[in-house]
């Protein structure tokens, strides 16, 4: 076997997990009503079951709703009408040979009072970042909320489930009972590590009374707060020894939700290492006897396995990564580790949900509609496509189209594929986005199409080939603004820099703060440049998502470029750039003002076939997660209808 220690099973307290891969708790923000799980939620859980994984993990369920509700929609585990949906989502998870476990969690300090209708509370009083009251919670109230564990725990077990996992980290409850940036009592509860884990114990001692001996229970930890003022990795091993004995399995994560960087170290971005906090869990599993879980950006087969080992974990938990290929444990125990899906670490998934609340994926079109994985729309006729275009948009409709058995042909005017994602991922902390790249590539020559690059289309080509439909992925072109000198020999468009770079130390000034703007800022500023960003809006990254928006600004703070918002350039000479209000010497200047689609290119297309279709950038400029899936759909909807 070539990852036998991933291969191997894993028992816990009387329940055998058929590998080491488990999905980490992932929750949904889109429920079905009453904050029950809907049937397009089950197909979620149920498709990471199916790609192999040994353990399938429903995230952050709360004990207490009326006290512990954190999020617009979450699962009720003291709501008896919660049990059909919870019921059946662990059926269906079972349906694959895997085990079920579902996350057990309390908001604490961190609800929002429009959810429970009263101030929230943690371990101490204070006012928090929104300006509301959190009042400090008394001692019947700890006990009555560590029986609620219990209670839920049982209810978990009732409906099913194979594990329950005590949700201690990430700056929730337990999480806030344990951390000094919160816990300030001074009672049994607070001041030394013991009295801070107290409730946690407790918490564990009602879930143990509830559910048996012979029942799983699974605690998730920050091993780390990764935040000034919060704790170590001292304190971390400090609670894991707490809990050595007490519980089956160490779940060892990072951070807390009382810092936005500290939430992107939680979950590694880009500008993090792979298995980011791998670090903790080895540390922590030095100390206990109780197996541990390792979590946090992990990608790659052979870092999984190195961890498992040299003894670094005894498994090894996937989220984000499990969003972007359910199917990563199969082919990584068949042999097909080349045909993963990356994911990019771009933070969009997570991203959608706050804004959307939709599960979405950059690289993953079928992320939050799984159902067309497991009923795929059948095919009414087959049919001859012509994909123009093998950017992101144009390398998924050819796969798609390929794998529904249609006739493809793939043209693409330059002599490599990727589009705009080829400059875009050309820096050092891009190596997810190439990985991706790579792997489309692959998929596109495995398959029977008819590939052509470094071929133009035109309307002669295209009628030549007979198609019944046109998939027209050509992306779009960078805009140059209306400034006097952006012609000059030193000013340069952003998509235009792959392997170029100024000499060091010349001065920079890029013009546009937008996500590729900012991208090329901390780019140029780690290879030693001084770099000025100007924005004529008020704010940065506007067309970024949440997440990686706050990876962003802090790169951009720590890499040390100089921000100008609501600064407008007015011209550019050879040895300045002129701004609203202020003048700045450079030796260089980077244009990302935006792109404009090539939709005049479509103009002589129409008629030539029955079907035409246009995506991605060609349609309206924005990321890839949009390419992708207007990709896959077109592909997907052509010959389904006769």
């Amino acid at each position: 076997m070539k990852y036998p220690c991933l291969m191997s099973p894993l028992r816990l307290n009387g329940l055998t997990l058929k590998n080491r891969i488990l999905q980490a708790p992932v929750s949904l923000a889109e429920l079905g009503p009453g904050g029950r799980l809907s049937r397009e939620n089950i197909l979620f859980y149920k498709m990471r079951a199916a790609g192999g994984c040994a353990l399938v993990t429903v995230g952050e369920s709360i004990v207490d709703t009326p006290t512990g509700k954190s999020h617009p929609m979450q699962i009720a585990l003291d709501d008896p009408d919660s049990v059909p949906s919870l019921s059946a989502c662990a059926s269906a998870i079972h349906s694959h040979n895997a085990a079920a476990s579902i996350e057990l969690g309390h908001g604490g300090a961190l609800c929002d009072p429009k959810f429970i209708g009263r101030n929230a509370e943690g371990p101490s009083s204070y006012i928090d970042a929104w300006g509301d009251q959190v009042d400090e919670m008394d001692e019947a109230e700890i006990k009555r909320l560590a029986v609620s564990f219990g209670e839920a725990a049982a209810m978990a077990k009732r409906c099913g489930f194979d594990m329950v996992t005590i949700h201690g980290g990430h700056g929730w409850l337990l999480h806030q009972f344990i951390s000094p940036l919160t816990n300030k009592r001074t009672d049994s509860f607070g001041g030394s590590l013991e009295n801070r884990m107290r409730f946690p114990l407790l918490a564990i001692e009602k879930a143990r009374e509830a559910v048996g001996p012979s029942f799983p229970l699974e605690y998730r930890l920050s091993g780390s707060e990764r935040v000034e003022g919060g704790y170590g990795i001292d304190t971390g091993i400090g609670v894991a020894l707490l809990l050595d004995g007490k519980v089956d399995l160490i779940h060892v994560s990072a951070g807390t939700q009382a810092d936005e960087h500290s939430v992107i170290l939680m979950h590694p971005g880009v500008f993090q290492a792979e298995g980011e906090n791998s670090t903790l869990a080895r540390q922590i599993k030095k100390r206990v006897k109780t197996p541990v879980v390792a979590v946090g950006g992990f990608g790659t087969p052979e870092l999984m396995e190195s961890m498992l080992e040299s003894q670094g974990a005894d498994a090894i938990a996937l989220g984000r990564a499990l969003v972007a290929d359910p199917f990563l444990p199969k082919k990584i125990f068949q042999g097909r580790e080349k045909e993963i899906v990356p994911c990019l670490r771009c933070g969009e998934c997570q991203s959608n949900m706050m804004s959307t609340r939709n599960m979405l994926c950059s690289v993953n079109p079928l992320a939050g509609r799984e159902e067309r994985q497991f009923w795929p729309l059948s095919v009414k006729s087959r049919k001859r496509i012509l994909v123009i275009g093998g950017g992101p948009a144009g390398m998924q409709a050819a796969i798609t189209a390929s794998e529904k058995g249609h006739d493809v042909v793939l043209v693409e005017e330059k002599p490599v594929l990727g589009g705009m994602l080829v400059p875009a991922s050309s820096e050092h902390f891009k190596g997810a986005l190439r990985k991706y790249l790579k792997s489309q590539a692959e998929k596109l020559l495995s398959r029977s199409l008819d590939l052509r690059l470094g071929v133009t289309v035109d309307e002669s080509l295209a009628r030549s080939l007979s198609p019944d439909a046109i998939i027209l992925a050509v992306g779009a072109l960078p805009i140059t603004p209306n400034i006097p000198g952006a012609g000059l020999p030193h000013v340069r468009q952003c998509v235009d820099l792959m392997g170029f770079a100024p000499p060091a130390e010349t001065s920079v000034v890029i013009v546009g703060g937008g996500l590729a703007g900012c991208e090329q800022a901390i780019a140029f500023a780690q290879k030693g440049l001084k770099v000025t960003l100007l924005e004529m809006k008020n704010d940065l990254a506007e067309d970024c998502g949440r997440m990686h928006r706050i990876s962003l600004l802090h790169e951009l703070k720590v890499s040390g470029v100089k921000i100008l918002t609501g600064t407008k350039c007015l011209e550019i000479t050879e040895a300045y750039v002129r701004g609203t209000d202020i003048t700045i010497p450079c030796g260089f200047v980077c244009l990302a003002v935006g792109l404009k689609p090539r939709s005049g290119f479509a103009d002589g297309f129409y008629g030539l076939s029955q079907d035409l279709y246009i995506v991605g950038d060609a349609k309206k400029p924005r990321n890839a997660l949009w390419a992708v899936r207007e990709g896959y759909d077109a592909a997907a909807d052509a010959g389904l209808f006769l």
